[in-house]
């Protein structure tokens, strides 16, 4: 029984890991796509910047509704929900002949994704304690991968909508569209397939277990992630005093979600306009899209180094002021690089930018007590993804402004020196 009921288990993990890389996979597809839209519907780039960061608000706000949610409803029911939405968002892009109407289908792709984001942490601490940073590792890799995949090969998806039937000539951008909306689709049908017949947990037994939160935490978990990740081992003894906890009066949770939301300003600047930075320095779209999914593809390598390098630094605290000088050093070289040097500069911010990202999101629950960490972690993803908001939006403003992206890049440049104020927090237990 306990055989049938693992091999039960595994295949339904595996079909919540497709469902993940499929939802990330759609929801970055415009970031390979936007040149192509933006001259097929004569955009400018500040209207570009606005397409790239429109999801974000709604995944910050959405997070914070499913973290509500998923205790309530519980794991599969929220997936449902999230990838619902995400793919009807889909099905709105693909025929969208205006702007408004396309950004009301990245819209509600953003809100599925928000609202499947708090699953992460769930999913990992369903796991038993000395596996949830293998687990976390796991379900962070499907966000990765879905999202390397979707910068590098959206753009080169044209095929698809040449050869969909009754498709008319031009916008063969929405191949791109097309192609990550089938694999949603089809691994969503899977996932109702696997879930029907008994998957991971309901919210009752998981409920059981963030009840027995001290325990959990005195023997060490890891937690999840964003556009990402969480790894880390929890505190011994993070359940005591959690009732004691005010999240919103918490200096160093302030601390940390202000540096996360700069992380996701420039990372998903970076995964946006890239491309035509890179395209800018002579490199074609094809090549330039490939090239740019080099920031989140080294995050696969990055997510597994995280807590080596972390303990290498002397803890956290270092390790992400670390990252805040590679990242600005690397941004503000970036307008006065030629063409390969851009490429080096491109790893070494991918690099820094998701050892950060897994120390911000591994905050809650190595540094808030176990009763809050579901809370901490909802506000902050929910309040830094505005930084993926601000971030693209503001670039292509810049863009229209000065005629380069120079300008953009020093300025992201300058927000990541300034989060080097916020890296003594993450040394520092919530309170």
């Amino acid at each position: 029984m306990n055989g049938e009921g693992g091999s039960r288990r595994a295949l339904s993990m595996a079909a919540v890991w497709l469902v993940l890389w499929a939802v990330f996979g759609l929801l970055s597809s415009t970031s390979g796509l936007i040149e192509a839209i933006r001259r097929d519907l004569g955009l400018t780039y500040a209207q570009g910047g606005f397409l790239l960061s429109l999801p974000f608000p709604l995944i910050g706000l959405f997070a914070l509704t499913g973290g509500v949610l998923v205790d309530r409803m519980g794991v599969v029911r929220l997936v449902r929900l999230g990838a619902a939405l995400a793919i009807a968002g889909g099905a709105v892009r693909i025929g969208a002949g205006s702007f408004w109407l396309l950004a009301a289908g990245i819209a509600l792709v953003g809100a599925g994704t928000g609202l499947m984001y708090p699953v992460l942490p769930k999913l990992a601490r369903m796991a038993p304690p000395e596996r949830r940073e293998s687990a976390a590792a796991l379900f962070t890799g499907a966000v990765v991968v879905g999202t390397a995949m979707s910068v590098a090969f959206s753009g080169q998806m044209e095929g698809l909508w040449r050869a969909a039937p009754f498709s008319p000539a031009g916008a063969e951008w929405r191949g791109g569209y097309l192609g990550w909306a089938a694999a949603l689709l089809a691994v969503y049908a899977l996932w109702l397939a696997v879930a029907s017949k008994g998957g991971p947990e309901e919210a009752g037994e998981d409920r059981g277990a963030e009840a027995d939160g001290g325990r959990e935490a005195a023997a060490g978990g890891g937690a999840v992630a964003g556009g990402g990740a969480v790894a880390g081992g929890g505190a011994a003894g993070g359940g005591a005093a959690g009732g004691s906890v005010s999240i919103w009066r918490s200096r160093p949770i302030w601390a940390v979600t202000a540096s996360f939301f700069i992380n996701n300003a420039v990372f998903y600047t970076s995964i946006g306009w890239f491309p035509s930075i890179l395209m800018e320095k002579g490199w074609s779209l094809a090549q330039a899209t490939f090239l740019t999914s080099l920031v989140p593809w080294v995050a696969v390598f990055g997510i597994m180094l995280t807590p080596a390098l972390t303990a290498l630094a002397g803890g956290p605290a270092r390790f992400i002021f670390i990252c805040g000088v590679l990242t600005a050093a690397s941004l503000a070289a970036m307008p006065f690089a030629g063409a390969w040097t851009a490429i080096a500069a491109v790893v070494v911010i991918g690099l820094a930018l998701v050892f950060w990202f897994v120390l911000c999101m591994g905050y809650p629950a190595k540094e808030v007590p176990a009763e809050a960490a579901g809370r901490a972690a909802g506000m902050i993803i929910g309040l830094s993804y505005i930084g993926g908001f601000v971030g693209p939006w503001a670039a292509g403003i810049i863009r229209d402004a000065t005629g380069g992206f120079g300008a953009a890049l020093l300025a992201l440049a300058a927000a990541a020196a300034v989060s080097l104020l916020a890296a003594p927090s993450f040394g520092r237990r919530a309170e």
